[in-house]
């Protein structure tokens, strides 16, 4: 007897749970057209970043991609309802909290100054500063992850700045380990023709 329900639970991506890696690399770099352009595929740098691209390493909360729109909806006053509706504005973010507390990982998440090695003490000593930016740091932002069957979704966003969150870092004796709170906004990039292309691509790997 046929199966009333119709489901794929042997698709390789039916349920997806995991961990994901963040990457990241300056917005003037040449966008990815394929996974390889992110991450090494195979070899024996197999998983290496590719090119310019940065880890930004361990994370803490798990890491949320967010899609959202808001629209316009239509009526007359001869109908009781709506009788159309078009979407307005769209938005996406990328929210997580790095969990390795390094300089650079703060340069990035607080908008950091230039990193300046000092030789003079004993030992050397490395500084950065915070105040206030007059604008965002934007770059190109990649969220992979790889399945049970080692095949991987890249989630590879155009053009990310930071969005306005509270980071906050707690030096304790006791509780949760520090990490730093994050947020990218993604931005729109008006040079791609195809407007449903403009803020992300996801690539992903398909059996061989």
């Amino acid at each position: 007897m046929a199966d009333f329900y119709r489901t794929d639970l042997d698709n390789i991506w039916a349920f997806v749970q995991g961990p994901a890696r963040l990457l990241i690399q300056s917005e003037d770099s040449t966008f990815p057209t394929q996974i390889g352009d992110v991450v090494t595929p195979s070899g024996g740098s197999q998983y290496d970043a590719v090119g310019d691209w940065e880890d930004l390493g361990a994370t803490k909360t798990g890491v949320q991609i967010s899609v959202n729109h808001a629209e316009e909806t239509f009526d007359v006053d001869q109908i009781k309802g709506d009788i159309e509706s078009r979407p307005v504005n769209w938005e996406c973010s990328v929210q997580t909290a790095l969990a390795e507390n390094t300089l650079e990982h703060f340069q990035v998440a607080w908008e950091g100054s230039a990193i300046a090695t000092n030789t003079g003490p004993t030992p050397d000593e490395r500084s950065m500063g915070y105040g206030q930016a007059d604008n965002y740091t934007r770059r190109q932002l990649a969220v992979l992850y790889k399945n049970e069957d080692d095949r991987i979704r890249a989630h590879v966003f155009r053009r990310v700045q930071l969005m306005p969150i509270e980071s906050q870092i707690t030096y304790n004796k006791t509780g949760e380990q520090i990490s730093i709170p994050i947020q990218f906004k993604g931005l729109a990039d008006t040079s791609i023709a195809d407007v449903k292309k403009r803020f992300f691509m996801t690539f992903e790997q398909l059996a061989s």
